[in-house]
């Protein structure tokens, strides 16, 4: 019997598998973070069927990706907090994917302490995923300890790399298409460029800098530059951007709740700018290479923070988001989207 902290699982296995199910049960930016290693996946099994599982507000995500054949909402399990758990939901669900009968599942959603029960449970002919430093392997085939250090993106890219699949780079995907591009075009007609996207929303208040700061930061930036205000996010940041809007004045585009995740991409693809905390938007910025000052509070922007080589910057305010000043913001702001200009000129040879 192969050792389970052994790489190399595929190459191992008697055949290639045909049906594969990937676990990522968690939010926008945690998704995107996975693109890579679902990229890898693909390179290393071409002719595969690959399900995700997913929470379902990624389901436009997954469904548009090259890598990605099929989505099933993720039903909740108990310990996995960002789904409501109803256990006849997940019993049925259990139940239809053992009836899949998938030849490898990979537990791509963290240390696996609830995750790997969960994954099991599909009943995949081989299973694995990762397992908290100084665990076992469990009832995994394969198993590697969750890497505590590194950017999310390398964190999941170890997993498929473990198990033998080449290396296509670290590159995360945003997919759109034409109409995604046409209808922002339509929500942002009532403006003028350059459009200056800001994303005051955050599911936790300690990711959300002051909206006063915003509508200072916006306005100043408006007045260098011209163009239009651009405040994106959910229905629930609507209240936000009616106060950014009533503090700044001027032209101000107002689209918190007014579109999908495609069309909020294709919007923040023709933005000069984004501010924003940690956030999904913030992770969409990064993949379209549109330049973004991301504001962190408590969260790790090591783990979290944009690629080192884009036009982005970070302000890390080490657990308070609010000691970051206006005036730290403006004078990123305005590095970034000088920094971003020189960066896509160069990149287009």
């Amino acid at each position: 019997m192969a050792d389970p902290f052994a790489p190399g699982l595929l190459a191992r296995l008697p055949e290639p598998p045909r049906r594969v199910v990937v676990v990522r049960a968690s939010r926008i930016g945690d998704f995107l973070c996975a693109t890579p290693a679902l990229r890898a996946l693909r390179a290393a099994l071409p002719a595969a069927e690959i399900t995700v599982i997913g929470l379902p507000f990624n389901r436009d995500l997954a469904e548009r990706s090259p890598h990605v054949d099929r989505f099933v909402p993720f039903p909740g399990f108990p310990g996995i907090a960002e789904q409501f758990f109803d256990a006849r939901t997940a019993t049925a669900c259990f139940r239809r994917m053992q009836a899949e009968a998938f030849d490898l599942a990979l537990q791509m959603h963290g240390s696996g302490v609830y995750a790997n029960p969960f994954t099991l449970l599909l009943g995949a002919r081989h299973t694995t995923g990762f397992v908290r430093p100084g665990d076992g392997p469990g009832r995994l085939d394969a198993a590697l300890p969750l890497p505590n250090r590194g950017h999310e993106i390398d964190r999941v890219l170890a997993l498929p790399r473990f198990l033998g699949a080449p290396d296509r780079g670290r590159q995360v995907e945003f997919p759109l298409t034409p109409a995604d591009r046409a209808e922002a075009a339509a929500l942002l007609a009532t403006g003028r460029p350059p459009w200056i996207a800001l994303h005051p929303g955050a599911r936790d208040a300690s990711r959300r800098w002051p909206e006063a700061r915003f509508a200072a930061v916006g306005s100043a930036l408006r007045a260098r530059w011209g163009g239009t205000l651009v405040v994106v996010g959910d229905a629930e940041t609507q209240p936000a951007a009616a106060a950014i809007a009533r503090a700044s004045g001027g032209s101000v585009v107002d689209l918190t709740g007014r579109t999908s995740l495609p069309v909020l991409g294709a919007i923040l693809a023709r933005c000069a700018l984004l501010l924003t905390g940690d956030s999904g938007p913030a992770h969409i910025a990064y993949a379209l290479g549109t330049p973004s000052v991301t504001i962190f509070g408590d969260t790790d922007p090591v783990r979290w923070g944009p690629p080192a080589d884009g036009p982005h910057a970070v302000l890390d305010g080490r657990g308070a988001i609010a000691s970051v000043t206006a005036e730290e913001v403006f004078a990123a702001a305005c590095g970034v989207v000088h920094h971003g200009q020189e960066y896509r000129h160069s990149s287009a040879g």
